[in-house]
C-alpha cells in the first residue's frame, strides 16, 4: 500500500452519524483520516476543508457523539487565521516534528510496535500486519513498517467496504493502540490537526467492533 499521496477530502459528505452510515461510507471516512498520517495536507487540501467538500464533511459528521470531539478539533485547526499556503506550511511542519522523527524527544511514532510492549519498532504487528495484508494480496514499500497508522486505517476502509470478516479483528487492532497515540498527540501536537484525527480514528475503530458483531449475527 502506498502512503505517498496527500490527505483528500471526501466528494460527497456522508451520514451524520458514523454508526448509521453505509459500509461506503464510513471506508471512505476512514480513509480520510488515515490520509493525514500518510503525508502532511497541501494548500489545495486545506482549502477544501476551509470552503469546499472537506468542510462540508467535518460539517456533517461532526455531530456524532464519538467522533466529535477529535472533528471539533480538526475543524479549529483549519479555521487558523492564516492563509492557506501558511497554514499548510505549518501542518508540514509539524508533521516532520511528530512523525518523522525531526522532533527528537517530542516524535510520536506512527507505529504501531511502538504503542505496545518495549516500544521497539519491527516487533510482533509489523509482522502481523505484514501476514495480513499478504492474505489480501496487497504489500508496503520496502523498509516501510506494515504496521503504520495510516496502512491500518486503510486496510480497515477497504475491508469494511467490502465486508470482509477480517474486518473485526483489524478494529479490534487498531482500537487496541490508536488511543494511547491520539494521547500522546494531545500534548505534541500544537495544531490539533493530527490529535484530532487520530482521536476521531480510534473512535472509528471502536465503533466497527459493535457494528462488525451485529452484522455478522444477521
Amino acid at each position: 500500500m502506498d502512503l505517498s499521496g496527500t490527505p483528500r477530502a471526501a466528494s460527497a459528505a456522508p451520514a451524520t452519524s458514523f454508526e448509521t452510515a453505509s459500509p461506503e461510507e464510513r471506508a471512505a471516512i476512514l480513509t480520510w483520516l488515515a490520509g493525514f498520517f500518510a503525508a502532511p495536507p497541501t494548500a489545495a487540501v486545506v482549502g477544501a476543508h476551509r470552503r469546499a467538500a472537506g468542510a462540508a464533511l467535518l460539517d456533517e459528521i461532526s455531530g456524532d457523539p464519538d467522533l466529535g470531539p477529535g472533528l471539533h478539533r480538526m475543524r479549529a485547526a483549519f479555521a487558523a487565521d492564516v492563509d492557506d499556503d501558511a497554514l499548510a506550511a505549518a501542518f508540514e511542519r509539524v508533521f516532520g516534528l511528530l512523525f518523522l522523527g525531526i522532533g527528537g524527544p517530542g516524535t510520536v511514532a506512527p507505529y504501531e510496535s511502538a504503542h505496545r510492549g518495549d516500544g521497539r519498532l519491527f516487533q510482533e504487528p509489523t509482522a502481523a500486519m505484514t501476514h495480513l495484508l499478504a492474505g489480501h494480496d496487497l504489500a508496503v514499500a520496502v523498509g516501510e513498517p506494515a504496521d503504520h497508522v495510516a496502512i491500518e486505517a486503510m486496510l480497515l476502509a477497504r475491508l469494511v467496504e467490502a465486508g470482509h470478516p477480517d474486518r473485526g479483528a483489524l478494529a479490534e487492532r487498531l482500537a487496541g493502540w490508536i488511543p494511547d497515540f491520539a494521547g500522546r498527540l494531545a500534548t505534541r501536537d500544537p495544531t490539533g490537526l493530527y490529535a484530532g484525527a487520530a482521536d476521531a480514528l480510534a473512535a472509528a475503530a471502536r465503533r466497527e467492533r459493535p457494528l462488525q458483531t451485529l452484522e455478522t449475527r444477521n
